[in-house]
């Protein structure tokens, strides 16, 4: 009798070992109602089309643009993966690399251009299409507030 018990008490303990390790093989999912960075990236990659079409962009110009988007690209992912800052610091270098993204971009167009994707812009802004998120991706700029109750500047709720 001690030994079966003994052996079920293994077994178990063993099984509650073994279960991390199984799970890892299902695939991770994000959480639900937020895209993973895939489809992120795809629909910025359809924004980009629909902003060239709508700004009347040459292809001279999109070519650059692209250029400038991958080169802060990698700089953003560079700034996530820099383990030496904190998460003020990488928040501000963040900052400041779409700021000077959002300036090439606007120094490669013609004043039409920059007056009209201002128009486009603040349109965009208004009708809500970047989420939760403001028009240059600062938290809780649009939307009145907290309408739905929860985390009154729109975004997660901060943990002490």
């Amino acid at each position: 009798m001690k030994n079966s018990l003994k052996f079920l008490v293994t077994l178990a303990g063993l099984a509650l070992l073994a279960a991390p390790a199984l799970r890892a093989d299902e695939p991770t999912t994000p959480p639900a109602g937020k895209p993973d960075r895939h489809e992120r990236r795809e629909d910025n990659r359809e924004n980009a089309k629909k902003m060239a079409k709508e700004l009347d962009l040459s292809s001279d110009q999109q070519a650059k643009i692209e250029a400038i988007h991958k080169q802060t690209g990698d700089a953003m992912r560079a700034v996530r993966e820099d383990t030496t800052l904190s998460d003020e610091q990488k928040k501000e270098k963040s900052k400041a690399l779409r700021k000077s993204s959002e300036e090439q971009v606007h120094a490669l167009m013609t004043p039409e251009q920059q007056t009209k994707a201002k128009e486009l812009r603040s349109n965009r802004g208004e009708r809500g299409e970047r989420g939760e998120r403001g028009e240059r991706g600062e938290r809780g700029e649009r939307g009145g507030g907290n309408p739905g109750g929860g985390n009154p500047g729109g975004g997660k709720p901060r943990r002490n």
